[in-house]
């Protein structure tokens, strides 16, 4: 498909979408009011601003189209849904104008300080709208020009941190499905995952029970608890399940505060407390996702060698260790590999040590290259590397060792001005028919091969 025709289809999903999101809205909207809540433009703001390139003319268009039709359908006729359709549009407009100007990790909320820049985004496209109201709302609903302000804004304010996060960190599908394609890769949940989400829908059951103005507040710590336990995204769905219920249960009746909320004060003053309500959580789950992903880098650095991005020597015994100890590994045959590359030294002295790093980069890649999905490379030490085979019989130990040997052998290393350096690699092999020994005395019995090759002349496989 062309890009114009891919432009075209996506701007037809848009426009679709919008129009979906619109008619929601509108039939939550008590009489004479906006509605009690509206997802059009913050859906609209998250699908804008989650495309790979900035939206073009025709996404706008399409939009505007959503708008006018839901409008239209709902007999509010030419210049009410015009009015209203360009007050959606300005707010969600100045959103992704100031969304866009946020990198990558504020946009998905993965910093400490994303949900601060993250609300002011909000606050600005609310405002925006918000500016609109005071023209549209004396013409719509006779109302003053400050009220109209004060309600368009507080609106679209739940509305965008209900729905928005949600967009924002809204999985991609595919990347998702690469990464679980096995049922092995899936995410494996306990009954005690299912913890907090119980304890969050006890709170909204014992609200409608109980009722009264508290009841609002009962959710915040199951929804803090989620926040500590699930991820962003799973913890704005929660949050989003929250707003929308919250609004929606009061509108019907099913939620009785005691408190009489007909009143355009009334549901102005609600809807800015469930929003603060809302944002709680989302805070704390921003902040823990920073944390975990520090903590994951701080983690891969320790056990990973910073120069070839293999295992380093503390990072592959431990990881060793724990593989040896599986289960279903320990009746199977296991092997393992010792490499040197071969006159490594030579390497520095003759074209400086930046020749050798690249060296020493481009032998982990074809040696990485050569295994097999659950194999362990690292690098324990200058030129010397090991790999553990699990799960593998000598023949095949061999024979992945001989295709390294060769692939070594046949690669030039790009050592600089254009050069080309061919290198080999002596390997020392050693098998045991079951896991029955240390990992430490496997690789001492696969140095000592490693050594018999090196005698041999090098560039060749020795097997224990």
């Amino acid at each position: 498909m062309t890009i114009a025709g891919t432009m075209l289809k996506e701007a037809l999903l848009i426009g679709v979408v919008i129009y979906a999101c619109s008619i929601f809205g509108i039939y939550t909207a008590p009489p004479g009011v906006l509605a009690a809540f509206w997802p059009a433009n913050a859906v609209l703001l998250g699908l804008l601003v989650r495309r790979d390139h900035p939206p073009g003319l025709a996404h706008w268009l399409a939009a505007a189209a959503g708008y006018m039709l839901a409008s239209l359908y709902m007999d509010h006729g030419w210049a009410k849904s015009v009015m209203l359709a360009c007050t959606n549009m300005l707010g969600v407009a100045v959103g992704h104008i100031l969304l866009a100007r946020l990198d990558e990790a504020h946009q998905g909320l993965r910093h400490p300080r994303s949900m601060m820049r993250f609300l002011l985004v909000v606050v600005g496209a609310s405002a925006a709208a918000g500016v609109s109201g005071i023209f549209v709302n004396p013409v719509l609903f006779g109302g003053s020009h400050a009220y109209g302000f004060a309600f368009w804004f507080c609106t679209e304010l739940v509305s965008y941190i209900a729905i928005l996060p949600v967009m924002l960190t809204l999985p991609d599908a595919r990347r998702w499905l690469k990464d679980h394609r096995r049922r092995a890769d899936w995410p494996q949940w306990r009954l005690e995952y299912l913890a907090p989400l119980a304890a969050f829908a006890g709170s909204l059951w014992l609200g409608t029970q109980l009722g009264g103005p508290g009841a609002i507040a009962y959710p915040v710590p199951a929804m803090l608890w989620c926040a500590l336990s699930y991820s962003l995204f799973a913890t704005a769905g929660i949050t989003l399940l929250f707003s929308m219920w919250t609004l929606l249960a009061i509108a019907s009746g099913t939620l009785v505060l005691g408190a009489s909320v007909d009143s355009p004060q009334a549901i102005m003053s609600l809807r800015v407390g469930v929003t603060l309500t809302a944002l709680a959580p989302l805070t704390v789950a921003s902040v823990m996702v920073a944390r975990n992903e520090l903590l994951e880098r701080l983690k891969y650095a320790a056990s990973h060698d910073h120069l070839t991005q293999v295992l380093n020597r503390s990072g592959f015994m431990l990881r060793a260790d724990g593989l040896l100890t599986t289960p279903h590994l320990l009746r199977r045959p296991v092997a393992v590999l010792m490499m040197d590359i071969d006159h490594f030294k030579k390497v520095n002295d003759s074209y400086g040590h930046a020749a050798g790093d690249v060296v020493l980069k481009e032998f982990a890649a074809i040696a990485q290259g050569c295994l097999r999905a659950g194999d362990l490379l690292g690098r324990l030490g200058g030129e010397e590397f090991a790999v553990l085979l699990p799960g593998c019989v000598p023949e095949d130990a061999r024979l992945i060792a001989q295709r390294i040997c060769d692939a070594v052998a046949r690669h030039g290393m790009p050592v600089g001005d254009g050069q080309l350096l061919n290198c080999t690699v002596s390997i020392g092999v050693y098998s045991e028919p079951q896991v029955a020994t240390p990992i430490e005395t496997m690789l001492s019995a696969a140095d000592a091969a490693l050594y018999r090759a090196k005698e041999a002349g090098r560039n060749r496989v020795m097997l224990s």
